[in-house]
């Protein structure tokens, strides 16, 4: 049995805790949409109990997609039951090679000793059960198996590893996986794998999908060197490019607090834990872009607290919106939010981004990068795309002279008299001027958890941005408190805005590079509108949740996409022709 709701103003939650085997519904639901995937289907993501769907609202408004997405489902959900009573075939079945020799099962000995068994006896148990993929998450290819011999149950490690080896074979509680790449961790360490888990070279770049079973095969040391070495795979984050003769380019003399390439986020990748990732602030990017002459979601730089210093080795186009700032060339300050012409062997330096945390500079004609998963982007939690810029570093143009092939750019292009900009300027999708910043919310499914009381507290709470947050998510602070601690949730999907509430009662709402699931009780979901905001508030920064209904929120969230298509149209006419649209 399964329940469908919307979730915020952005997904369907069908919720199949009522049913007597949540899993096996949602995988086959999950199996029947990945099939034939619906056109109103943006991402596909199974939890332990629930399925969400991000919604695509490209062709109709956001309420006839909710409306036709359910009549659909409703529909699939007849055929699956009639076809409970089928055998459910596994997506597929893979066979995991896995090695149990001491010097790569690091927790071994320790694990046997806990569970009262033998080594032998432990790897025999691990390795003769059949595993299926319950749900992916933590990073891209990470999937959690059930199935794990209940006498081989652990808690996680007290205190987590600095670094687990990539291929590290883990067990916790009753579940077993797989570490795709090195990373900390702090599940017990069983064996190790040489298998491929995730490939960004691939088509599917993942190995195992939710529902997905796994043999184990046991492989000496040997035979897991040879492995290992034939596996190896191109790295997924990418260093940049350090020498190439007379192309146009761009030299990060000094890097800023954190600069990054960012551009559209990534799309369809959630159910193997790859999440969107792209600008923070994703209309300053398309506005930045419209102000040089670029596709709306060209690469671009995404500076953050204070900006990098930059030296041009061409005549260069830029342009920069979102936190406040000006540029300094050669001692002149130069304002933001229009396009600005850059002298060849010219350095660009930043003044400290306020109000406001984040700014996108666009480079006319867009930088020569690799394209990842369809982006260009990079994802740094996920160690996908470019490194972040560090001193050094290259950047070089794709197409240096594009901006050129505008009427108006190629007007105020003087060789002789750079740098050079027009007077007029783009407002900002947002900058947080005001003492509190709004943040306006669509209730989560476990508001409820809180009494009557604290809910009205919690939207009355006037919240302090926390200095431990980054492009995964902002914590926050305040006073407010519950007397019991509300309980964990059987993890599922997540997005960007999804505000969570873990036992230390400090809310964490999610950014761009979020994780794909999540196992804390989700209070709120910020509207799409106010993501921009999101982006700009910056530690010590004041926000206040603001519930409305989705009615409202469809409202607020059409007026911000017709202002900023409406901006963009009004540059595009100005590139073009020369004239402004009154």
């Amino acid at each position: 049995m399964m329940h469908c709701t919307p979730l915020g103003d952005h997904s369907l939650l069908i919720d199949f805790s009522e049913s007597k085997n949540p899993l096996k519904e949602i995988h086959g639901l999950s199996k029947l949409l990945f099939t034939n995937k619906p056109a109103w289907a943006a991402e596909i993501v199974p939890g332990l109990s629930t399925l969400v769907i991000q919604l695509n609202y490209r062709d109709q408004t956001p309420k006839q997609v909710r409306e036709q997405a359910i009549k659909d489902l409703e529909k699939i959900s007849t055929q699956l039951q009639k076809q409970r009573s089928a055998k459910v075939v596994a997506s597929q079945t893979h066979q995991i090679q896995v090695c149990y020799h001491s010097e790569l099962a690091l927790d071994l000995k320790q694990i046997a000793q806990a569970c009262g068994l033998s080594v032998e006896e432990t790897i025999k148990l691990h390795k003769k059960n059949i595993y299926t993929a319950d749900i992916l998450g933590f990073m891209p290819g990470f999937a959690y198996f059930s199935g794990l011999n209940p006498k081989l149950s652990l808690p996680r490690l007290t205190s987590p590893r600095p670094s687990v080896p990539k291929g590290s074979v883990a067990i916790a509680e009753l579940q077993t996986a797989i570490y795709p790449r090195s990373t900390p961790g702090g599940w017990n360490l069983i064996g190790r794998s040489p298998n491929v888990l995730f490939d960004v070279q691939k088509e599917p770049p993942g190995l195992f999908m939710p529902g997905d079973e796994m043999h184990i095969q046991e492989i000496s040391l040997d035979q897991f060197n040879k492995l290992d070495a034939s596996n190896q795979v191109a790295e997924i984050i990418l260093p940049l490019r350090t020498q190439k003769k007379n192309q146009a380019s761009i030299e990060i003399k000094q890097s800023g607090t954190f600069t990054t390439i960012q551009d559209q986020p990534r799309s369809g990748l959630s159910h193997w834990a790859v999440g969107p990732g792209g600008a923070s602030d994703l209309y300053s990017l398309e506005l930045a872009n419209t102000l040089v002459g670029n596709a709306l979601h060209t690469a671009a730089l995404e500076i953050t607290a204070t900006g990098p210093s930059l030296l041009f080795s061409e005549d260069t186009c830029v342009a920069w919106v979102g936190a406040t700032c000006s540029g300094i060339v050669n001692g002149k300050r130069i304002p933001g939010n229009r396009p600005v012409w850059i002298a060849k062997d010219s350095t660009l330096q930043f003044s400290p981004l306020n109000p406001g945390l984040r700014c996108v500079l666009a480079i006319g004609g867009g930088i020569n990068l690799p394209t990842i998963l369809g982006s260009n982007g990079s994802h740094i939690s996920a160690d996908i795309g470019p490194k972040r810029l560090q001193k050094g570093d290259i950047l070089f143009l794709e197409h240096p002279n594009a901006a050129l092939e505008s009427p108006y750019l190629r007007d105020l292009y003087h060789a002789h008299a750079l740098p050079c900009f027009p007077k007029w300027q783009v407002r900002s999708p947002y900058l947080p001027t005001q003492k509190i910043t709004p943040i306006y919310c669509l209730p989560g499914p476990h508001l409820p958890f809180l009494s009557v009381k604290d809910r009205e507290i919690f939207w009355s709470t006037i919240w302090k941005v926390s200095n431990q947050s980054n492009r995964m998510g902002i914590r926050l602070e305040s006073d407010f408190q519950v007397k019991k601690a509300l309980p964990n949730i059987p993890s599922q999907a997540i997005t960007f805005g999804t505000v969570q509430f873990p036992p230390s009662q400090e809310p964490i709402v999610m950014l761009s590079e979020h994780q794909t699931t999540g196992g804390y009780p989700r209070l709120a979901e910020v509207i799409k509108a106010d993501r921009a905001k999101l982006a700009q508030v910056k530690p010590g920064n004041q926000i206040q949740f603001m519930p409305i209904d989705l009615e409202k929120a469809d409202h607020l969230n059409l007026e911000s996409l017709q202002l900023q298509e409406s901006t963009m149209n009004s540059i595009e006419l100005l590139l073009q022709t020369g004239i402004k649209r009154t």
